[in-house]
């Protein structure tokens, strides 16, 4: 995928969620959210967005993209690449980032916003945070 497409698929996901993908007792970001009953809630992370069914593991919770090399090969396994570019693989930790960190104690739509502004302008992407539907 190209760092535009990956941008914009992780926009329109993360404004039409209500708060970040969080585990069941709602107190660490998670790729898979699960509820009280430990069932997928439907919640993703903005890098969970990107692992299919086939290639999700549980084993995956608690490591981020960049610190350990499973949740990179994951994503890329999802997209049928062998390895992510360092492309992608920058602007999923900085997306994986955006989603994770500050969010606690802050309006999601207003933190969320500001958060993909920064990540548009450091890999330099267009973001139309109105053009956004989830």
């Amino acid at each position: 995928m190209k760092p535009q497409e990956i941008f914009d698929a992780a926009l329109v996901h993360l404004m039409g969620m209500d708060g970040p993908s969080l585990d069941a007792d709602g107190d660490a970001c998670v790729y898979r959210g699960y509820n009280d009953d430990c069932e997928f809630n439907g919640q993703m992370c903005a890098v969970g967005l990107f692992i299919s069914d086939q290639h999700y593991d549980d084993d995956l919770e608690g490591q981020g993209i960049s610190g350990g090399q499973a949740v990179a090969d994951a994503v890329a396994a999802s997209w049928g690449q062998d390895d992510l570019t360092d492309d992608q693989l920058s602007l999923l930790a900085d997306l994986q980032d955006a989603h994770d960190y500050g969010t606690r104690g802050r309006v999601w739509s207003n933190y969320i916003i500001e958060s993909l502004d920064k990540v548009a302008d450091k890999h330099h992407l267009r973001f139309d945070p109105k053009g956004a539907s989830a």
